[in-house]
């Protein structure tokens, strides 16, 4: 048996010791970083100094217990910059007699113990009603196709757990947790082809990878709010008095089954791992029904303000991108800047993007006060593309092409769990990329 002491959660770079415990006749332990061996431990304490690199990129940490003949005993796997919240829901199936999915079991923890507020579950995207225990009846399927099981908790002040599991098709009544949802740009006139279709598709290392399901479920924004509500509405709707408040609350809805949340500018540390971490805050889920971007954008403060020079925003985008991976959804972030901002962030805007671009997050920069001002230069410089909300018609126009990035989004689940930047398109593929950091 070997198992992980030192907990890598959230965003992480740098060298850091890495502790597992073992048991057993181990007469060393390797660890590997994306395939490659990194460093090798032949007594106790079982901790290696592994160098994960000064960008923020997704790695996979593999820990091997070795005999005396060097023969492999054991080995666990931790993944590093890829959603891994301080919360964990864990989904187990129970079968009836003949084996047969009947109910689905959650279990949770989270890292500061507290119940969830809410609890979503689906299957093939069909809610499913789950008791205060945690149990949910599973309604019944053809188990020669696959289905896929998705939990959705929410815990106060702003953490989420997720887990997808499938079962049925090659699955059988088995569950199947190792599988990776790649969301894809399908281009105008083209479509996807059912699962079977996609056979060379998509490729890792030349190797073609099997799809299981093809998902077009809800959108999922999260917005990087840098100047106030206030200063928002001042900026955009002053000049526009002829609209009534009516107005105001209806323009530029999103899809009606989207959802946007707010993160923080500023972070609080928890220590539940040997490795500091920091928390920041999410705002609850709203949709088309609490209004359309303007109004959310400029109606309401979801989150406690930064304290003076602990605004951190090229740190806020990154956990937000990492926020939206972890929903598996077509997804995007939007970072909105106003005038002269201070960063105190521990990561440059190069390093962020570079993230996003590995996670498949799309990120769009919004600038209150136009892209001409000598801010929105220097932003452009380090933030790529900068668009130009000044006005309620820019706005509705950033707007618009947002919605068409999350429109022209799907969702393909591949079998196994792999690295997000090493897939790449293979010879089969038409009308459609894999999404990028860019819209």
């Amino acid at each position: 048996m070997i198992a992980f002491v030192t907990l890598l959660l959230g965003l992480i770079s740098g060298v850091y010791p890495i502790e597992v415990t073992v048991s057993g006749p181990v007469a060393a332990v390797e660890f590997q970083l994306d395939g490659a061996a990194v460093g090798r431990v032949e007594h106790p304490p079982w901790i290696g100094r592994v160098n994960l690199g000064a960008d923020i990129l997704p790695h996979q940490l593999v820990a091997r217990a070795l005999d005396a003949q060097g023969k492999e005993i054991a080995s666990v796997t931790q993944w590093i910059n890829l959603p891994r919240p301080p919360a964990e829901v864990q989904v187990v199936l129970e079968n009836d007699g003949k084996g047969v999915p009947r109910s689905a079991r959650l279990a949770w923890q989270s890292v500061n113990g507290v119940k969830p507020a809410s609890i979503d579950l689906t299957l093939d995207g069909e809610p499913l009603a789950v008791d205060g225990s945690g149990q949910a009846a599973l309604p019944p399927k053809d188990l020669s196709s696959l289905h896929v099981l998705s939990a959705q908790l929410w815990f106060p002040p702003g953490v989420t757990a997720h887990r997808d599991v499938a079962y049925g098709g090659q699955y059988g009544s088995e569950v199947s947790t190792e599988l990776t949802a790649l969301p894809v740009r399908v281009r105008p006139g083209a479509a996807l082809p059912p699962p079977p279709g996609l056979a060379g598709w998509l490729t890792l290392g030349g190797r073609p990878l099997a799809a299981d399901a093809v998902e077009d479920g809800p959108g999922k924004v999260i917005v990087v709010r840098v100047p106030s509500g206030q200063e928002i509405s001042d900026k955009l709707a002053a000049s526009n008095r002829r609209l009534s408040y009516l107005d105001f609350r209806d323009r530029m809805r999103l899809g009606p089954e989207d959802r946007v949340r707010f993160l923080s500018l500023a972070s609080s540390p928890y220590r539940q791992s040997k490795i500091p971490a920091e928390l920041f805050g999410l705002s609850r889920e709203l949709t088309a029904k609490d209004g359309g971007v303007f109004w959310l954008l400029s109606g309401y403060t979801y989150l406690n303000p930064p304290k003076a020079g602990e605004q951190r925003i090229a740190d806020a985008v990154a956990v937000a991108g990492l926020q939206a991976a972890a929903e598996n959804d077509r997804r995007a972030v939007v970072l909105v800047l106003g005038g002269h901002e201070q960063d105190a962030s521990r990561y440059d805007p190069a390093i962020v993007r570079r993230y996003l671009e590995a996670v498949h997050v799309p990120l769009f920069v919004w600038s209150l006060y136009g892209a001409g001002n000598s801010a929105a230069r220097a932003w452009t410089e380090s933030w790529g593309k900068v668009e130009d909300i000044s006005s309620l018609p820019k706005l509705e126009a950033a707007v618009n092409r947002l919605k068409a990035e999350l429109a022209s989004q799907r969702i393909v689940w591949l079998d196994g769990r792999h690295l997000p930047q090493a897939i790449t398109l293979g010879p089969e593929a038409k009308g459609v990329e894999i999404v990028t950091g860019t819209p």
